[in-house]
């Protein structure tokens, strides 16, 4: 069987925090802007082959 790519994860225990806020919103923030930048890039690409054709 392959194996899985995402797998369940255990919570985390009680005494133990997520990490500091600022650096998740920085990975938030960062996701974000990187995948606009992605979906613009592909509509600009997109766009422009309808020009040439």
């Amino acid at each position: 069987m392959a194996d899985p790519i995402f797998r369940a994860t255990e919570p985390l225990p009680d005494d133990q925090s997520e990490g500091p806020l600022v650096k998740r919103l920085g990975w938030f923030v960062g996701i974000a802007i990187v995948s606009m930048l992605v979906v613009a890039a592909v509509a600009y690409a997109l766009r422009s082959l309808l020009f040439i054709g």
